[in-house]
């Protein structure tokens, strides 16, 4: 096989991976909160950044709440991201025994379940769905996040973000110290809240008899030295929060920056899985890294000489020499030489 052959190969497996390389990749708008997802709704970008600004450094771990609470460490902040509902759930109580250590807890959640709404005494509506297929379109209608808490570092600010980002709103307590630091203004709450909420409920109305509508979607509650931090757009703080919202995602980490800041995953199912690639198995093991590797090879051989042809070549057949004129020659130069002889 000659060399321009494999020369022509070569170049166009070459352009062939430049073509692919600089198609748009199409992006996975699952939340998965993993660390190594580089997707919208993975935390690869929103963890690097966080590990360059924190000042007491920040770490990603697989450990619950209950295991991170036996250790013995001065105390941190530590976050939680989650969406929908899972087997795994957070143990309030151990949140509560943390913060009252001094530790800062950001609890992220979708919806907050009965249990730690009526152990925190707060409300928890509904507000929307994300839905998966429709990513594309959440920039049909927005929403406006207003800033009105940590008045000591930040000024009142509004935020505009997607209104499918935005889970679930709480309703705090007004008998226990909470701070609201970010809230929401609807009509869909107000709605919500004039159907479900039962009227002669005793901590859901204000001074003038009026239902409250549940608009806060970040709030601060503090508990002995520390704090816990609920939050219900957890969206917002993957990559696609923190490269399309930094500002309220910053503000939010304002609150955890005193401390050295752990994340962990363990209340998200499946994280190993965050990675779109199909041979993330086959890569994360040397053997059958290299065995992929191989096949690879194998086949691109294979594909080389089977581009040979297959049938052998036929020769190609000269005419029969004409060796009469060659006669006629070599007579003519004898009878020469034998005239002239004589």
């Amino acid at each position: 096989m000659s060399r321009k052959f494999w020369l022509f190969v070569v170049l166009l497996l070459v352009l062939l991976l430049a073509l692919e390389y600089q198609m748009p990749r199409r992006f996975m708008w699952k939340p998965s909160f993993a660390h190594v997802d580089r997707q919208p709704f993975g935390c690869y970008a929103f963890d690097s950044l966080l590990a360059e600004t924190m000042p007491h450094g920040y770490t990603v771990c697989r450990k619950t709440i209950s295991q991170l609470a036996v250790e013995k460490t001065p105390p941190r902040s530590i976050m939680i991201l989650r969406t929908g509902y899972h087997s795994e759930s957070v143990n309030i109580d151990t949140l509560l025994a943390l913060a009252a250590r001094g530790n800062r807890i950001l609890y992220a959640h979708s919806f907050f379940d009965s249990y730690v709404c009526d152990t925190l005494r707060i409300h928890c509506s509904s507000h929307g769905d994300f839905i998966f297929n429709n990513a594309m379109k959440m920039d049909a209608q927005y929403d406006s996040i207003f800033w009105t808490g940590d008045t000591l570092h930040y000024q009142r600010a509004v935020f505009q973000c997607q209104a499918k980002l935005i889970n679930s709103c709480l309703l705090p307590n007004d008998t226990i110290p909470m701070e609201p630091l970010a809230k929401i203004n609807d009509e869909e709450g107000q709605k919500f809240a004039t159907e479900h909420i039962a009227k002669d409920s005793p901590y859901l109305k204000d001074d003038s008899a009026m239902i409250k509508v549940p608009d806060v979607v970040a709030l601060s509650y503090p508990i002995g030295k520390g704090e816990i931090i609920l939050v219900t757009t957890p969206m917002l703080l993957t990559n696609y929060g923190i490269l399309n919202h930094p500002a309220y995602v910053h503000r939010l980490m304002n609150r955890l920056k005193p401390l050295p800041v752990v994340r962990t995953e363990a209340y998200m199912p499946n994280v190993n899985t965050a990675e779109s690639s199909p041979f993330r198995e086959l890569i994360e093991r040397p053997p059958l890294r290299w065995a992929l590797y191989l096949s690879l090879l194998g086949i691109v051989l294979l594909m080389g000489f089977s581009a040979r042809r297959r049938q052998r070549a036929i020769p190609e057949d000269e005419p029969p020499r004409n060796y009469q004129l060659d006669f006629i020659r070599r007579i003519g130069t004898l009878q020469y030489h034998r005239t002239k002889d004589n």
